[in-house]
């Protein structure tokens, strides 16, 4: 099979979602006068409707999100005080988030316990990361490469397992609240087909997101099974027939021969320490840091 059947799918699912997402609400981004406030004004409403004084409403520069831990909606500056119908279902959406937090929402609860423990798992991970490689050239061992993907794949579970909880909090704030909320005398018409694409466009980037995250990890556990055999006792070699038998006595190396044999094997470890480090330690770090930007939002 040619790889291009695999890939060309694969990246039409990740990166058509995304897409589209951006045209949806570039297309209903346009000043609408008819709507009866901007997205800061209405959010402001819909919290002090639902009794949730408290909540405020604040601008950002990092995305629009719900905070549970500051207790605060926060809006981009292109939608703040912008009169628009991406501004105000942003704004529903995230007012919805409010509801569930205050409502105890077991999905959201579950999506915030668990965000935590993705950063926390994330950050002994990446002191990991950094900790056995040096420990194997100080001590001038080999990386034990079943640790390495151990490590890999639990950081990777942890902030996958977050992004699949988070799923039905995110179907459940954009059309069993959000929506409602709107069609409730705030837009009608052609403008709650247009908010139902813009909240179905949303949700397919997130579904996308869960999907890449999925991606990420698959490779890893292949390497898992491939790196396990590594750990077998020194003094054994595998057999064509996959079996273990002892070395030969006339390979075991003289007296003589085993400094220069020792050297040799200790100058293969910190040239296979390097290429680790370089090809899968320091990418997945870069990587994990923006990942857990977006999990510090849950």
């Amino acid at each position: 099979m040619h790889p291009a059947t695999i890939l060309i799918p694969t990246a039409g699912l990740l990166i058509g979602p995304r897409l589209w997402t951006i045209h949806v609400l570039k297309q209903h981004h346009q000043t609408d006068e008819e709507l009866p406030g901007t997205a800061a004004e209405l959010a402001r409403e819909w919290l002090d409707n639902n009794q949730l004084k408290a909540v405020q409403v604040e601008i950002t520069d990092i995305g629009d999100h719900y905070d549970p831990q500051s207790r605060a909606i926060r809006l981009s500056r292109d939608k703040f005080d912008r009169k628009t119908l991406t501004a105000v279902t942003t704004a529903a959406h995230e007012v919805s988030h409010a509801l569930q937090h205050a409502s105890g929402y077991q999905p959201f609860v579950w999506r915030m316990r668990l965000g935590k423990l993705a950063l926390t798992v994330g950050e002994i991970g990446i002191v990991m990361l950094i900790a056995i490689p040096a420990a194997a050239i100080i001590s001038r061992q080999r990386i034990p490469p079943f640790l390495m993907g151990t490590t890999v794949t639990t950081m990777l579970a942890a902030g996958l397992a977050a992004q699949l909880v988070a799923l039905p909090t995110e179907l459940d704030a954009s059309f069993r609240r959000a929506l409602p909320m709107l069609s409730d005398g705030y837009i009608e018409g052609d403008q709650i087909r247009s908010a139902r694409s813009i909240l179905m466009a949303s949700s397919l980037t997130y579904v996308a997101s869960s999907l890449l995250s999925l991606l990420h990890i698959w490779p890893w556990l292949g390497r898992m099974t491939v790196l396990r055999p590594s750990l077998q006792a020194p003094g054994l070699a595998i057999a064509d027939n996959q079996r273990l038998i002892d070395l030969p006595a006339k390979q075991t190396p003289t007296v003589k021969s085993e400094a220069p044999c020792r050297k040799r094997v200790r100058s293969r470890s910190a040239k296979n320490t390097e290429i680790i480090v370089r090809k899968y330690g320091k990418p997945l770090i870069r990587g994990w840091m923006k990942f857990s930007r977006h999990l510090a939002k849950l």
